[in-house]
């Protein structure tokens, strides 16, 4: 005859078991809820929505009429698209060379032993604390061509014709890449310092017992060792400036003569100038789908040359 309290207590070991098994397989997940749910609400949702928006007409008053690829189609008349790509493009080109650039040798540098190296490390991060309104009222004021700084210095020194550096077609998109590696550079340094205290000093010390040259040791030892630092720096960088805003609003709101319109900036302009939600959100979707097709490019690029030198 079964023991019913034998029966019993295995009854209640095996839902115990049960509940271990599940709450095993289950509380990750609840403890990823919350993010997770933030992440739906402010993600995926507008993700989602936006997609909605761009095959509709809808100046966010009126009821909204679906109109399909309409929104998209309108693209090939629009005359601002293609130069305001271009602008990007050449915005990339500028800042990611100037960034990457300044940032190498800064971190170079301040990677020494040099007396005061904290507080040079310190107020040359500062630019990028700085709020970009900040930043594009001073620079601004700087570029001013009747009483800025910048010319008043030319001036000084016996430069008679000072260029408008904001209001001239030749100047004004420069003039902004200028400010952009001014306030992005102290970023990029400090993930180029962190990438230089992971390499080993006894590679250094090897190459010194060999006779190599400070720009062999860069050129041999430093700069293939920080190739996954430059690749990630120059994907930042470049992804920064295909969705650039905020610096061409603030400071020439697109002039002149549509100069310096990104486009951010068309975007904005189409969807809360003119009330072209709909427009604007498949602008804002082409955009995105060009700015992947470029990234990936630019890895894989990257990627392969890594691949090429360690080979």
């Amino acid at each position: 005859m079964a023991n019913p309290l034998r029966a019993t207590s295995i009854d209640t070991q095996n839902r115990s078991s049960r509940r271990a098994r599940w709450w095993r397989t289950f509380s990750p997940y609840l403890w990823i809820a919350p993010a997770l749910l933030l992440y739906i609400a402010f993600k995926l949702v507008p993700l989602v929505g936006g997609v909605v928006l761009s095959l509709l007409r809808w100046d966010g008053i009126a009821d909204p009429q679906f109109v399909g690829l309409q929104n998209f189609s309108r693209m090939l008349d629009d005359e601002v698209l293609v130069p305001a790509f271009v602008h990007n493009l050449q915005y990339a080109l500028g800042t990611v060379i100037g960034k990457t650039t300044l940032a190498l040798f800064l971190a170079l540098l301040l990677n020494q032993a040099l007396r005061g190296r904290g507080f040079y490390r310190t107020a040359l991060f500062m630019p990028v604390v700085m709020s970009f309104v900040v930043v594009g009222i001073l620079w601004t004021w700087l570029f001013n061509d009747q009483f800025g700084l910048i010319n008043n210095l030319l001036r000084a020194v016996g430069v008679s014709s000072t260029p408008d550096w904001l209001g001239s077609t030749n100047t004004a998109m420069w003039s902004l890449i200028i400010v952009d590696i001014w306030k992005w550079y102290g970023f990029h340094m400090v993930i180029f310092l962190a990438g230089l205290q992971t390499i080993p000093a006894e590679l250094y010390d090897a190459a010194l017992v060999d006779g190599a040259t400070r720009w062999r040791q860069f050129w041999n030892i430093t700069l293939p060792l920080l190739r996954p630092v430059v690749i990630v720096n120059v994907t930042l960088s470049l992804m920064g400036a295909l969705n650039v805003f905020d610096i061409p609003y603030i400071m020439t709101e697109g002039g002149p003569a549509n100069a310096t319109t990104v486009m951010g900036l068309h975007i904005y302009i189409q969807s809360f100038k003119f009330y072209r939600l709909g427009y604007g959100a498949a602008l804002s979707y082409t955009m995105l789908a060009l700015v992947s097709v470029v990234a990936l490019a630019q890895i894989r690029l990257m990627s392969r040359g890594s691949e090429g030198m360690e080979d």
